[in-house]
């Protein structure tokens, strides 16, 4: 099946979709142990705080689906992801490397569903989150992922062309990226 750039779109996510948004998130969490990859722990997007966080983030406009629409068919949910500016979990990942840590976007919670893997929409978020950091002034991409996700740590330095910085030391380490924004905005359709 051949993705193309006319079948797949990003929209926020609505308050009534929360459960969706976490859903998706669970089943990744599971795959990932299931796959022996140490990101993400099943049952901890349910949990009464992380859920409360993400219908706020929700709430807020920066929470956001992947979306497909295959010709004929009705739009579906294939991905999330998150976008943060001005959160403290980011503050403190990076208050001692940066100069001024809102300076950037903060990308979390990327996933694509399975099915979807391969078609190069992991990419096209990160494109999207720098223009949607480019409209706030931004000048930087960031994320994070487990120190110890060796796979996801080589795909954020080799193929999505981040800079690592030395692993977060607190409490659980966090493997820390960024890149300097270089997509630009869309223009303008006229009409």
């Amino acid at each position: 099946m051949a993705i193309t750039s006319e079948q797949f779109s990003f929209r926020p996510a609505r308050p009534d979709e929360l459960d969706i948004f976490i859903d998706i998130l669970e089943r990744a969490a599971q795959w990932m142990v299931e796959n022996n990859l140490n990101q993400w722990i099943p049952g901890s997007f349910v949990a009464p705080k992380t859920r409360a966080n993400i219908e706020n983030t929700i709430s807020i406009g920066n929470a956001f689906f992947i979306i497909h629409s295959a010709v004929g068919g009705e739009p579906t949910i294939i991905g999330t992801f998150t976008l943060n500016y001005d959160d403290p979990f980011d503050e403190m990942l990076w208050k001692d490397l940066v100069e001024d840590w809102t300076a950037a976007v903060y990308l979390h919670r990327l996933v694509v569903e399975r099915e979807f893997k391969g078609f190069g929409l992991g990419p096209k978020a990160l494109t999207f989150a720098e223009q949607e950091g480019l409209k706030r002034g931004k000048t930087f991409l960031r994320l994070d992922c487990m120190a110890d996700n060796k796979l996801l740590k080589a795909y954020y330095r080799e193929k999505a062309h981040f800079k690592e910085f030395d692993d977060y030391p607190g409490e659980r380490l966090f493997g820390r990226f960024e890149r300097p924004i270089t997509a630009t905005l869309p223009e303008e359709k006229s009409t």
